[in-house]
């Protein structure tokens, strides 16, 4: 029921060139996405549902009731934080496949180790680089020798950490049937992904139906450097 021009994406070629241009598509695309939702919060406050946002704007804890902005920058949330992660995190997955044909035949002959193979390729492919920001609170010097100041800022390096020797002495053999699995890719402790349980079961979904159809691919010859850009991993 929401009118169309919520659907209308925010385009302009000089984005991918110039960052004022840039700037401006992704603010505008923004007060769209804030506009559909402030429209759905105010029809679920009228006819209250079953649906999250209802539940949003019924919660309460210790006497406290989400404001309407609270509501807002939730929803946006979770709209975009699983947008790039999890189709970044497939094209690092069926490059690894296409490249890989036993491993890609162990997944069409044995589809019941996919759960075990999405973990390992989230180890192998850690498609977040790293953490966010974190501030030494104080002096430290880590295992490896290397002095950390109180107030250093600090950056995880997930991909690095997913391949610690003291951790996994196979560190570099991308294995389907690693029965011990205690990757970072989510992050940990109390900045631990929220999202994580629904991409992994997109993630397994995914390569399950696409196998079951799609059992042979490959990289179209010609193309075999793949390019990885900054930011969030991806081909």
């Amino acid at each position: 029921s929401l009118p169309p021009r919520y659907f209308h994406k925010v385009v302009d070629e000089m984005a991918a060139f110039d960052p004022e241009a840039r700037t401006k598509v992704l603010y505008g695309t923004g007060e769209k996405i804030y506009a559909l939702f402030t429209e759905l919060i105010n029809e679920r406050h009228k006819a209250p549902g079953d649906d999250v946002i209802s539940q949003f704007i019924a919660a309460e804890v210790d006497g406290e009731r989400l404001t309407h902005e609270d509501i807002l920058d939730i929803l946006f949330l979770f709209l975009i934080a699983g947008l790039d992660t999890v189709s970044d995190t497939l094209t690092c997955f069926y490059a690894f496949l296409a490249q890989n044909p036993d491993h890609r035949k162990q997944l069409v002959d044995e589809p019941d180790c996919i759960d075990n193979a999405v973990e390992e390729m989230l180890r192998w492919e850690a498609p977040v680089p790293f953490s966010a920001p974190r501030s030494a609170t104080q002096d430290v010097t880590l295992p490896n020798g290397c002095p950390v100041s109180a107030g250093s800022m600090v950056l995880c390096a997930y991909g690095s950490a997913n391949v610690d020797p003291t951790e996994y002495p196979d560190a570099h053999d991308v294995r389907f049937d690693r029965a011990k699995n205690k990757h970072i890719t989510f992050g940990m402790g109390p900045h631990r992904c929220l999202g994580s349980h629904l991409a992994r079961r997109e993630l397994r979904v995914a390569l399950r139906e696409w196998h079951n159809r799609i059992p042979d691919y490959w990289i179209t010859p010609g193309h075999e450097e793949l390019v990885y850009p900054p930011g969030l991993r991806h081909v």
